[in-house]
């Protein structure tokens, strides 16, 4: 069963839809109050999957939570948050209201019927809950009391909430004992160590030791102690993240425990060396944490506690406390998730409460996705709804502006009320609700896109989002929480923004240029082409795309058999004639005959000798609306809305279809892009500890430290198709100059080794001339050994043990 809207009023900051009241259309529905003034309930819909709640200080976004589980009984309707401002709020007898609330609810294709005479047929119906009195069904728009037992049955149908903790992080330690099953240890690891010197420093007679133990003990609860229901909210945390989550027995504590107290350090170290195969196997947290791939969540077990550590790619070992909270509370959030899920209650309806307030931008795109896999699992089991209130925009997720909810808080009385159509004119006014400017400019994204103007600009992020909403992932099209689409006011425009982006900095993002083939468009790629001053190129060819070039290539022609110049040529003409209807229609008053007229035959006879379908569409609505005038994001903004109402309206198939291939090859094109920087710059590294070890070292180095600077090579070697054979090198580098044997500390061979490193700067290039020779002379006879001589070269020695890989590949 899914939640599709919750109604409220007179609960907290919501009065009651005072704008729907001052509407003159507007009627009461007839389940409502039908006495006295009419108070309509404040109407907020709630998407299937995820629903984002954005909005102001004090508008409303987390009273919105407590109305969902208000109006699905799972807490008790208090006078005490009935609206303070409101009209209706009185101490005199017979005038006691209380807040109400309504749940409209959806059954699912495979649920069976609800068990009640009234919903015997019913898939859709809402329960409303008005305040102290009865609670009633909504069917079919008629108002159905219900008896007590029928109101149970429902109840125990209703969805399921879970509300995440988001201000409770990831301990630092947890002590084995409780672990283990034991009672709860009141000294922490400090408190233990002020005993320990307390014991050092007095006679340990038996009263000091009960004085010194009564002080500590009441040093819990004081400033800069932890209370005993937060120790156990974390302790909790940490045996859902070990035990829930990475599925370790509370057996093999109480085993950890004795060998401890035993002094046993191999078998301690063999199951704490289990336990952390146990945690990297079952939470899989590297996949969620985009910010460092090599990154490992490890326990250490130290006395009486086990201590939570991480170790990054630097293979180096750091506690919680030496590393970002934002980290501490990502691991929150996925273990309390996972822990829920693994109970069996992935359905459930998830309520969060501004989770960014501690994650980075980039932790809280990585927690979007999270919430994403829980509405729609990858598996294809049964995903929970998620509701969650925020004010980042980094947890708006671009690339469904469908389920953006902002909520706003009027003047005086009025209360909170909910902002339509928020993600329409480029997310304004969710731009004020945030307190902050989400312009599409280039120095936010890591990827951009720049188009030549708005119309662009809302034509391919409106069709992207709209596609990756009907194939419920973005595989095919762009990923807008990454993607930036730059507007640049038009083709001539667009070479000094990428200029601006990537030509003046060290560090250049990943840009892609989209430009019409036209005559502007032409000359923008002659001056991308041409370069800057320096006559560097700040764009290369393969991140340039002209409309033409790219449809020639692809197979795409318009209606009429051309090859499209524009984005608009993309775009059906019988799309475009409704879509140019519509935009009119908000400015005048249509009748059937100029409907008529304005026909797809009209319109592609212009396109036929204009050969281009904005000149078409602008051509024919002069002659047939002679004062009219339309604009091109007025009319990308239709054809946007069009396929929201109707996304099988005719032409939409072919629509899809010509903007699927476009938005995937220029989403490949900014990964690329991506790539290729993230390549650059990892070049980079590797040239700069080259020649930091050239220069510090230029007459010897130690083993220890050769062997750390071979580790840096590797982490610095980019990820392309001759990485491995660069790895191979450096494993070769390492065998023959005897790094792994410290009984003799310098490296030998000294000269040969500082060629063998710096020849690894042209590994790369080495690589690429091999690739292009393939002399088929070179080939190894499968008889030929492949072990390396004294005379080899190292990219020599590399491709040996590159041949003989089948067999064992050297590690570093």
């Amino acid at each position: 069963m899914k939640l599709t809207r919750i109604d409220v009023r007179f609960y907290k900051s919501f009065n009651f839809d005072f704008e729907l009241k001052a509407r003159p259309s507007a009627d009461r529905e007839s389940w409502e109050d039908q006495e006295g003034p009419w108070y309509p309930f404040v109407r907020i819909p709630i998407d299937t999957g995820i629903t984002a709640i954005v909005g102001a200080n004090e508008s409303g976004k987390s009273h919105l939570l407590g109305a969902i589980k208000a109006a699905l009984g799972l807490v008790r309707i208090d006078r005490a948050d009935f609206c303070r401002y409101s009209s209706q709020y009185s101490v005199q007898v017979d005038q006691l209201r209380y807040p109400e609330f309504g749940a409209w609810l959806e059954l699912e294709a495979s649920e069976k019927p609800i068990g009640i005479s009234a919903l015997e047929n019913a898939k859709r119906f809402a329960l409303f809950r008005p305040g102290d009195r009865a609670p009633f069904l909504v069917i079919d728009g008629h108002r159905v009391a219900i008896t007590d037992a029928d109101l149970a049955i429902v109840q125990s149908r209703l969805p399921k909430v879970f509300e995440m903790v988001t201000d409770l992080a990831i301990p630092d330690s947890v002590s084995i004992r409780r672990l283990a099953g034991h009672n709860r240890l009141s000294l922490r690891r400090s408190q233990r160590g002020q005993l320990f010197d307390g014991i050092d420093a007095s006679d340990p007679s038996a009263g000091m030791l009960d004085q010194l133990l009564a002080t500590l003990m009441a040093a819990q609860n004081t400033a800069g102690g932890m209370s005993a229901l937060d120790e156990d909210a974390e302790f909790e945390l940490a045996r859902k993240l070990l035990i829930d989550a990475a599925k370790i027995a509370p057996e093999a504590f109480a085993e950890l425990l004795r060998g401890l107290e035993e002094g046993r350090e191999g078998y301690v170290e063999g199951l704490v060396g289990r336990m952390n195969a146990a945690i990297k196997e079952n939470l899989n947290i590297q996949r969620w944490w985009t910010q460092d791939k090599q990154f490992d969540l490890l326990v250490e077990a130290r006395e009486h506690e086990l201590a939570l550590t991480i170790q990054d790619r630097t293979a180096s070992t750091y506690s919680f406390k030496e590393r970002s909270q934002g980290l501490r509370f990502f691991l929150s959030y996925f273990v309390q998730l996972t822990a829920h899920r693994l109970a069996g209650n992935g359905s459930a309806i998830l309520l969060l409460d501004e989770p960014d307030a501690y994650l980075s931008s980039v932790g809280q795109q990585d927690l979007l996705r999270i919430l994403h896999d829980y509405a729609n699992p990858e598996d294809g089991g049964a995903g929970g709804q998620v509701v969650y209130v925020t004010h980042s925009p980094f947890l708006i997720d671009k690339n469904a502006p469908q389920r953006i909810r902002v909520l706003d808080k009027g003047a005086d009385d009025e209360g909170t009320r909910v902002v339509r159509d928020a993600a329409n004119n480029r997310y304004e006014p969710l731009r004020s609700s945030l307190g902050v400017y989400i312009a599409e400019t280039a120095f936010i994204g890591g990827q951009n896109l720049f188009v030549e103007g708005a119309g662009d600009q809302v034509l391919l992020a409106g069709l992207s989002a709209h596609i990756a909403d009907r194939e419920q992932t973005t595989a095919s099209v762009m990923d807008l929480n990454r993607v930036t689409i730059v507007g640049s006011g038009g083709a001539d425009g667009i070479p000094y923004m990428v200029y601006l982006a990537r030509g003046r900095d060290t560090v250049k993002p990943a840009c892609v240029a989209l430009l019409d083939g036209d005559n502007a468009g032409r000359r923008a790629e002659r001056i991308l082409q041409r370069g800057d001053m320096r006559k560097q190129r700040v764009l290369q060819d393969a991140y340039i795309v002209r409309i033409d070039t790219w449809a020639e290539r692809h197979g795409v022609q318009t209606d009429w058999g051309t090859t499209p110049v524009e984005i608009e040529d993309l775009i059906p003409i019988s799309i475009a004639r409704r879509a140019a209807l519509n935009h009119i229609a908000r400015f005048i008053s249509l009748t059937e005959s100029t409907g008529q007229e304005f026909s797809v035959e009209m319109i592609l006879e212009f396109a036929r000798s204009t050969d281009a379908v904005w000149e078409a569409l602008e051509t024919t609505i002069a002659a047939v609306f002679p004062d009219e005038h339309i604009e091109k994001a007025g009319f990308a903004r239709e054809v946007v809305k069009l396929l929201e109402l109707n996304s099988e309206v005719d032409g939409a198939d072919e629509l899809r279809r010509r903007f699927t291939l476009l938005l995937g090859d220029l989403a490949q094109r900014l990964e690329d892009a991506a790539d290729h920087e993230s390549d650059e710059r990892a070049n980079d590294q590797l040239a700069r500890h080259i020649q930091a070890f050239l220069r510090d070292h230029p007459a010897g180095i130690r083993k220890y430290d050769a062997s750390r600077l071979l580790r840096q090579l590797s982490l610095a070697m980019p990820n392309d198709k001759h990485s491995d054979t660069a790895r191979l090198t450096l494993a070769a580098i390492e065998r023959d100059y005897e790094l792994g044997d410290r009984a003799h500390p310098a490296v030998p061979r000294f000269d040969a080794f500082r060629d063998a490193i710096s020849a690894l700067g042209q590994l790369d290039r080495l690589q690429y001339q091999d690739d292009s020779s393939n002399d088929p002379s070179d080939a190894v006879s499968p008889t030929k050994s492949t072990a390396p001589t004294e005379t080899d070269t190292v990219p020599a020695q590399a491709e040996r043990l590159q041949q003989s890989a089948s067999i064992k590949t050297p590690t570093i």
